[in-house]
């Protein structure tokens, strides 16, 4: 008997080890989930926006838990929107893992998208002046009715970062998002992080993480396949191939890591690739209604420091 189940033993326990979840790093943020309240959080001043809790909406369903509520009002557009805020304590040099969940109801009065920010600063509590360069957005939320993750990378040159969640609305008028499940957390072995969402190249140097929006309500994250040296992306179906994309060494031809995407579709597209080493991103757009045209970017990132 023992001999006979012995396989089957040995099977069960793969399973569990390919199933069992891995220890996370450390949120540090206070009150991430909004479970009570918007404790520890804070709107910044002159911003147009009202924050409050709201029990009724919450990323997981969960009945005991809920979500901040941000709505901005004002006759005319001035910029992004700061919605809520936190100052939080980091190592400088090490880079952090950020960003949330956003919800964008349907029917309000202007039509608008989400997205995370991270600032670092020179002193503790997000005190002096960030450089202009700094600033560090991850992948604009355009869908409605549903909540979707958008996260992004970091590496702080001070002790401080201020992680803010934001609206862009398009025009005057009222608009809300609501936001949960925010992070920050370290990842102190450097480097990209793969996922069903995220491609991770140069030894994990480059992350390369995509958005979509079909303009109909259809929109979310990428899912992504490694192939090798490149990667390949899909919105609908692992057997609807949208696009792919690649990282090139290009240093001895220039100075310049590359990045090249090629696409088959022609729905709203935007690509962020996040050098880990120095936290810098760049993004790259396909309107929608638009055939995805061919991206060969040969001077995308200085291969320096």
């Amino acid at each position: 008997m023992t001999t006979r189940f012995a396989p089957f033993v040995a099977l069960a326990l793969v399973i569990a080890g390919l199933t069992a979840a891995p220890a996370s790093a450390q949120n540090l943020l206070m009150n991430p989930h909004f479970d009570v309240g918007v404790a520890g959080w804070q709107t910044a001043p002159f911003s147009n926006a009202t924050l409050a809790w709201d029990g009724t909406r919450d990323a997981d369903g969960s009945f005991t838990s809920g979500s901040a509520k941000a709505v901005w009002q004002a006759a005319t557009v001035n910029g992004f929107v700061p919605a809520l805020s936190q100052c939080v304590a980091v190592t400088p040099g090490v880079p952090y893992h950020y960003g949330g969940k956003a919800f964008i109801p349907s029917g309000q009065g202007t039509t608008g998208s989400a997205f995370f920010l991270a600032i670092p600063y020179p002193e503790a509590g997000c005190a002096g002046i960030p450089p202009p360069s700094a600033f560090n957005p991850t992948p604009a939320v355009t869908a409605l009715d549903t909540w979707t993750e958008s996260t992004g990378t970091i590496v702080p040159f001070g002790p401080s970062i201020l992680v803010s969640g934001y609206m862009a609305p398009d025009s005057g008028g009222s608009f809300q998002v609501s936001y949960d499940d925010m992070v920050v957390e370290a990842n102190p072995g450097g480097g990209c992080v793969a996922d069903a969402n995220t491609l991770c190249f140069m030894d994990d140097r480059f992350q390369v993480r995509a958005t979509f929006d079909t303009g109909n309500g259809l929109a979310g994250q990428a899912h992504v396949v490694p192939a090798g040296d490149s990667g390949l992306l899909w919105f609908f179906s692992l057997s609807n191939i949208e696009a792919v994309v690649k990282v090139l060494d290009g240093c001895a031809l220039g100075g310049h890591f590359w990045f090249f995407a090629g696409g088959l579709t022609d729905v709203e597209v935007t690509i962020t690739v996040t050098d880990t080493k120095t936290g810098e991103s760049k993004t790259y757009h396909n309107p929608r209604g638009t055939a995805f045209a061919p991206i060969q970017d040969t001077s995308a990132f200085s291969c320096s420091p």
